[in-house]
């Protein structure tokens, strides 16, 4: 294969939008907006009552930061930053006046219920600016979305993607790419022949590495992705190095299917065992644990305070509806192996493990009461784990604590399972906001994939909008 020598763009290939370059398009547009929104009903209030426009933030202040922060953190916790979601547009506008409606009710509290301001006179003209804002920025939000479905929705500017390797692992991801619509596979390259023709996961088998720079031409392919268990040869790596020069981008499978899907793919790493462990340095590493103490000092104080006033309430509820304790307690493994006393609001019936042998908690789990139900969709079960957090035990954000004996099995049959107890176990997690509970080894499987994720990616930021979703999960009683 000969490539030119001054590297461009191969002739058919197109320029396509990374998903940080598509997220961040998102977030500026629909900040813009607001934004828009916002200084737009003031000018048409001023307007409307005769008056100079004058940016007295003394007067907008409250409702302007309450408006403004309220919308962009409604559209992060209802995952409109999620770029599955983003092109879904029914979905999509339905979010966002589901939100209006929820701002509408807010301001109606505000305004008329607790009444901060007189009902008359220049005050009560006021009012204007911050309820036309919501009806502005809806709709500024709506028609942005829809643009942005049209013009780089599925379909659409989408990146054109070979998988070299037809196995088990280019299966995987192909399915991957059924899920988000950004990346489009328009084949698989192989160097067995007998694989030629035939189609996995709705995607055929186009031809060996021979083949390759003519499906590059012909179908202006963005980006080769290494689905090979295998070290690649001396050959293949300066056919891909060529393609790289000429604009191409190369990517091993386990990346990819860390972008697309947020978790590490455990079980089809191959010989690249090394990029399902979280070996990277950050260089603020000291400043970031110090700053993530700090954060779960502060919510632990404020789920503290949130524990004593439900406390009473739930106790209650608890033990109307079964005999027993309200307390649950049970040893645990945190970070480094290190065993601690858990404790949570008990949602099961008293004695649940009879035989004294651990056992998963299923759906539909009998041994569940009726409270135990609620307070599990809601999470409130999990408000007494705040003692442990603030005692050092446990983080607001990390792996799930497991028991034991669990780990004990399954380390047997997960590879890297232990690699979890790297960190702090979590209130909440990673995990738990994309997974849930789980039943099975496959689920086990599933779980510890996220939190590899979470372990390689660990940030301040990425904790705040684990914490942010969790809240989602809590208001929308999604919890199990």
């Amino acid at each position: 294969m000969s490539l030119p020598m001054f590297p461009q763009l191969l002739p058919g290939m197109k320029p396509s939008w990374e998903f940080s370059e598509r997220k961040l398009l998102l977030s500026l547009a629909d900040s813009l907006l607001i934004i828009t929104g916002i200084i737009g009903s003031i000018w048409y209030w001023t307007y409307k009552d005769e008056r100079t426009f004058e940016w007295d933030f003394n007067y907008h202040s409250l409702w302007i930061v309450a408006m403004g922060l309220g919308w962009l953190t409604w559209m992060f916790i209802n995952d409109l930053y999620d770029l599955r979601i983003a092109v879904q547009l029914k979905q999509t506008i339905q979010r966002i006046f589901l939100g209006a409606v929820i701002a509408a009710i807010f301001y109606a509290i505000y305004y008329f219920v607790t009444a901060p301001f007189p009902l008359s006179g220049a005050s009560f003209s006021l009012r204007f600016a911050p309820a036309l804002s919501i009806v502005a920025i809806s709709i500024l939000l709506s028609i942005w979305r829809t643009v942005y479905t049209v013009f780089l929705g599925e379909g659409h500017a989408s990146q054109r993607t070979l998988i070299f390797g037809a196995g088990v692992t280019g299966e995987i991801l192909a399915e991957a790419f059924q899920h988000n619509p950004h990346y489009q596979a328009i084949g698989f390259i192989d160097d067995d022949k007998k694989l030629h023709g035939k189609t996995y996961q709705d995607v055929q088998v186009l031809g060996g590495r021979q083949d390759m720079l003519l499906e590059v031409e012909q179908n202006g392919i963005n980006e080769i992705v290494l689905a090979v268990s295998k070290p690649i040869d001396d050959d293949l790596l300066q056919m891909l190095t060529d393609f790289h020069e000429c604009g191409v981008v190369i990517t091993p499978m386990p990346v990819l299917y860390e972008k697309l899907m947020g978790k590490v793919a455990v079980e089809h790493i191959g010989s690249q065992w090394y990029s399902a462990l979280p070996f990277r340095k950050n260089p603020f590493e000291t400043f970031n644990r110090v700053g993530k103490r700090c954060l779960d000092l502060i919510c632990g104080l404020i789920i503290g305070l949130i524990l004593a006033a439900v406390f009473p309430f739930v106790a209650l509820a608890i033990k109307l509806d079964s005999p027993g304790s309200i307390f649950y307690k049970q040893e645990r493994v945190g970070q480094h192996g290190v065993a601690f006393t858990v404790y949570k609001f008990r949602s099961m019936v008293q004695n649940a493990e009879r035989n004294g042998k651990a056992q998963w908690a299923v759906k539909g789990d009998a041994r569940i009461t009726k409270v135990g139900n609620f307070i599990r969709k809601t999470r409130l079960d999990e408000l007494p784990q705040v003692l442990n957090v603030l005692r050092g035990e446990m983080s607001m954000v990390g792996p799930r604590p497991e028991r034991y004996e669990f780990i004990e099995e399954l380390q047997k049959q997960i590879p890297f399972y232990r690699t979890r107890l790297a960190a702090k176990p979590g209130l909440t997690g990673w995990a738990q906001i994309n997974y849930g509970y789980g039943s099975t080894t496959q689920d086990a499987l599933i779980k510890l994939q996220y939190n590899l994720y979470y372990l390689k990616h660990w940030s301040p930021w990425l904790d705040f909008k684990i914490l942010l979703r969790t809240f989602a999960v809590v208001l929308k009683m999604q919890g199990q």
